[in-house]
């Protein structure tokens, strides 16, 4: 086999390859794309739970206060009318 004949299969053989990697790396740039946008809905998500953690605490925090005024205020009524 002489020198020519042996760079034209080479050359055929990374066209060929070249032709059926193609579609790999276009399928592999589409997932990589999908999984960016994913990964930002995750982070979003995860920031929005912590605020709700947040203000979940702060609600618990401040009804507590009211329970315990609402209480306090019921007793000092009480104690006022004789009950």
């Amino acid at each position: 086999m002489d020198d020519q004949t042996m760079f034209d299969l080479f050359d055929s053989l990374k066209r060929e390859f070249k032709q059926e990697i193609a579609p790999l790396k276009d399928a592999l740039e589409r997932i990589e794309a999908r999984l960016s946008r994913q990964g930002g809905i995750i982070q979003g998500g995860t920031r929005q739970v912590a605020r709700l953690i947040t203000w979940s605490e702060e609600m618990d925090e401040m009804l507590t206060e009211r329970d315990a005024r609402i209480a306090d205020l019921t007793r000092r009524v009480d104690k006022l009318e004789g009950k």
